[in-house]
């Protein structure tokens, strides 16, 4: 689909990413105060713990992980050791390559989620789900999608 350029003034430029940004802010404040605040981890921990408990067998590669919270392998290799030490995920051979491991999320992570997600429902329930319709809803997450591929496909992105 080809789309029109035109010249815009900086308010025009701005007003999207303006708009997502102001989002992103009011909503990740409303998950830390009413969600994770109350569960005693960090939301990077918590949302490792979520990443795990959606994944097939409860567990992914380091490198998934990665991908999936957009941090550097040295930062989640820290996380990893952090959860590991508090008994939250476990590290063990992957059978598939034996050059590998795999972080699984253990019976003490799977509890914290399972205390956390009630809370995060709750949240994205009042902000999300009674404000906007589910049609309101498809469409909201097709552009983010589609803005987010447009985002990792720039030239220079690295994640």
């Amino acid at each position: 689909m080809a789309k029109e350029t035109r010249n815009r003034n900086i308010d025009e430029t701005l007003r999207p990413s303006g708009a997502l940004l102001a989002v992103q802010t009011a909503l990740s404040k409303a998950i830390e105060r009413d969600a994770v605040d109350p569960s005693g981890y960090d939301a990077t921990t918590l949302d490792l713990l979520v990443r795990l408990k959606l994944a097939p067998d409860n567990q992914l590669r380091a490198v998934e992980l990665c991908q999936q919270l957009l941090l550097s392998p040295s930062h989640i290799s820290r996380r990893i050791d952090r959860a590991q030490d508090a008994g939250l995920v476990a590290r063990h051979l992957d059978p598939n390559d034996r050059r590998a491991r795999l972080v699984a999320l253990s019976a003490a992570g799977s509890q914290v989620i399972d205390r956390f997600m009630p809370q995060l429902e709750s949240v994205l329930q009042q902000i999300i789900f009674d404000t906007l319709t589910e049609p309101e809803i498809e469409t909201l997450v097709e552009l983010l999608n589609r803005i987010e591929l447009a985002a990792r496909s720039t030239p220079g992105q690295t994640s």
